[in-house]
């Protein structure tokens, strides 16, 4: 913690390069590094360095500078938090399509929470779509899970992961997985973001007729492309390999429409190798949802 601190004095310290350019132009490109939003800093780097031609490495060197400080006051800060700060994430509440073995439409309400620390990031996610009628629920589904992970490098981390399922129309009374592994962040940009597990894991299964006990392993793939400010692609998938392989994938693009308010169509698709007898292998979600981000 100390030694975060200091970097973060050490670089505040530090003086910028001797000056080239205008005062003035100066001025503005230090104003806008310090501020920290990417937009206004590309605008004004892009106008200093065509009117500053050789003064390039300078106007470069401002900003590394400045961003510099803000990475070492980011660690410091996330080194203080408490348990319960810097968590952020997403609530969404709004309607479903399912097919497979059910063709029915339900309201559909989810819950997405984060919170980045130091050496700590913690996952937190839930999905549920109920339908109900006079006769009571005729479809339930629950997808819930927590995961931890531990940052070994900038990219490498070791995860652990316990996951509760419950969808009735495809025969699963109630499913517990517990995982563990190793994961990479291959590819860590501004827009696009990659990240890639596996691991071994443990599975209890209660269907219908009978239950089921398994030992299995499990791949993850998390990918998100923010190609714009207001528009995201995601795409996370889970593959649990045992005497019977389950897939579950949801492909969504977030749009946002004013503040923390946006919209957010997704496409689930859940497939069990050896379902129950009678039922389809094959069951598909639409969810067209409000969502806020928090």
């Amino acid at each position: 913690m100390r030694s975060i601190l200091a970097a973060a004095t050490l670089l505040a310290a530090t003086p910028a390069p001797a000056q080239s350019l205008p005062k003035p132009v100066h001025d503005m490109v230090e104003a806008a590094a310090r501020s920290g939003d990417r937009v206004k800093i590309d605008a004004v780097v892009a106008i200093a360095k065509e009117t500053n031609k050789g003064a390039e490495a300078e106007i470069d060197a401002i900003v590394a500078h400045h961003a510099a400080i803000r990475a070492a006051q980011r660690q410091a800060t996330l080194a203080e938090a408490g348990l319960f700060d810097n968590w952020k994430g997403r609530g969404q509440v709004g309607a479903s399509l399912s097919t497979g073995n059910s063709d029915v439409r339900s309201l559909t309400v989810g819950l997405n929470l984060q919170r980045e620390g130091v050496a700590w990031r913690h996952r937190l996610d839930a999905a549920f779509d109920i339908t109900d009628n006079r006769k009571g629920s005729d479809q339930e589904r629950i997808l819930t899970g927590y995961q931890l992970d531990y940052k070994i490098s900038e990219r490498a981390y070791s995860w652990a992961r316990l996951e509760y399922e419950r969808n009735r129309e495809a025969g699963i009374k109630r499913r517990f997985a517990e995982s563990a592994g190793l994961g990479w962040r291959a590819i860590q940009g501004k827009a696009v973001r990659w990240d890639l597990e596996a691991g071994p894991a443990l599975r209890q299964t209660k269907f219908v007729y009978y239950d089921e006990n398994s030992v299995a392993g499990r791949g993850a793939s998390r990918f998100a492309w923010k190609f714009s400010r207001h528009t995201e692609f995601s795409s996370d998938t889970a593959i649990f390999f045992d005497s019977s392989a389950t897939i579950n994938t949801t492909a969504a693009l977030t749009s946002r429409m004013f503040g923390a308010i946006g919209t957010r169509l997704s496409y689930n698709l859940a497939w069990e190798e050896d379902p129950p007898n009678g039922l389809r292998s094959l069951d598909t979600t639409t969810r067209i949802t409000l969502v806020y981000d928090f």
